[in-house]
């Protein structure tokens, strides 16, 4: 073996290693996408009568099964399922003209590092916004 072959070697494992750590993540987001289309499409609805925290906590419960998240028990870190977000994560903005409305969450993953046993730390921001109906 040369030491390209084992360049390119070492970076495609790199890259393979990466995708796997990333790639669930990734999908867990498109799921936190779709969430925040389904409550913006709830907002702009001309027949709705959901409120912005009523809004919210539907945004949340729909995001309960999704993915996992890292918690301390009994000194102990534990993954257990859903991304942990309350209702109040859940931003809602209306445009002072009142045309627009905007859905905002802010979230953290934190994924274990195998075999190494140490903890990294991704942020995610996921914006859906849409035209309010009169």
């Amino acid at each position: 073996m040369n030491l390209v072959s084992l360049t390119l070697l070492a970076a495609a494992v790199s890259g393979a290693y990466l995708a796997w750590i990333y790639v669930p993540l990734w999908l867990d987001d498109l799921d936190v996408r779709e969430a925040l289309a389904a409550g913006v499409g709830q907002l702009v609805s001309e027949n709705t009568t959901m409120d912005a925290p009523a809004i919210q906590h539907m945004v949340a419960n729909r995001l309960a099964g999704v993915g996992t998240h890292w918690e301390e028990q009994d000194g102990k870190q534990l993954e257990v399922p859903g991304l942990g977000i309350e209702p109040g994560d859940v931003q809602l903005d209306k445009a002072p003209d009142g045309k627009t409305g905007r859905l905002t969450l802010d979230y953290a993953r934190t994924v274990k590092l195998r075999p190494l046993e140490r903890y990294w730390t991704l942020r995610f921001h996921t914006t859906r916004e849409g035209t309010l109906r009169p």
